[in-house]
């Protein structure tokens, strides 16, 4: 009988998910029901009784929940922000299926502080972000987070509601891999 390897990811020792600030949900709420209404006027050319006509019916109300519906479901599951450490590594990733995803090992980075940062001004707002100043930024909602300084000098922050455990976890991982 032969045993066969594998390789088994490192368990994480920080897991913390982020859902973005519901004001911005609520936003794209608004700027999808604007451009149904839009469209709706567009395409009856302001005819109120022909929409008004047709304003039940089944395949109206199907377009309507797809038209809108989808397209916010699809922006509501994209903007969720996961982040994961374990012994080697440190991943960020956004959306239920990782549309966008960041991975650093450990063995990359200098040093690590918990920071405050102002989001609008500092990044011009959540999400994936690239400042003047050549820092990476990776938010979702808050304004604290972990800057990690790479052993090239670049900088990476990442959004956090739990900073101190994150850079903790780090902390002890960049240690024990310099030992």
């Amino acid at each position: 009988m032969s045993s066969v390897a594998t390789m088994q990811p490192a368990a994480a020792i920080f897991h913390e998910e982020q859902y973005f600030d519901w004001k911005v949900y609520a936003l794209i709420g608004l700027l999808e029901a604007a451009a149904g209404v839009a469209l709706l006027w567009w395409t009856h050319r302001a005819d109120l009784s022909v929409l008004q006509a047709r304003a039940w019916t089944p395949e109206f109300l199907i377009g309507l929940t797809a038209g809108l519906g989808l397209p916010f479901l699809l922006i509501v599951s994209i903007l969720h922000m996961t982040t994961e450490a374990s012994a080697d590594v440190v991943t960020v990733w956004y959306g239920w299926l990782p549309i966008y995803r960041r991975s650093v090992a450990i063995s990359n980075i200098k040093s690590c502080e918990v920071v405050d940062y102002r989001p609008i001004r500092d990044h011009g707002g959540w999400g994936v972000r690239a400042c003047r100043s050549g820092e990476r930024a990776l938010t979702a909602r808050g304004s604290r987070g972990v800057r990690l300084t790479m052993t090239t000098g670049d900088r990476l922050l990442i959004g956090s509601q739990r900073p101190e455990e994150l850079a903790m976890v780090l902390t002890r991982s960049i240690r024990a891999e310099s030992a």
